[in-house]
């Protein structure tokens, strides 16, 4: 048996998924910064406005995700930050 309580559990759960996030986050700004410097290069972008408009939209949606789970964690470990979590 496990000597991990319930609260431990989660928070431990909502640590993890938040590294994830944050890492495929950066890997997406990354490859979105590369499309960018290419704009003007040949052989060009990689991607197109669409798909590149796509996976700023992807970002935004992980950030505001990975900002509300900061919050929560926050909260959790009894932190004090002055902000209530949305």
């Amino acid at each position: 048996m496990s000597d991990i309580t319930h609260e431990q559990r989660r928070l431990q759960q909502l640590v993890q998924g938040l590294d994830a996030r944050l890492h495929t986050t950066l890997v997406i700004a990354e490859v979105i910064l590369e499309n960018v410097s290419l704009h003007d290069g040949v052989p060009g972008p990689f991607l197109d406005g669409y798909r590149e408009g796509a996976l700023m939209d992807a970002v935004i949606h992980l950030s505001r995700s990975n900002y509300e789970d900061y919050l929560r964690l926050v909260e959790m470990v009894g932190l004090p930050l002055g902000r209530q979590v949305p």
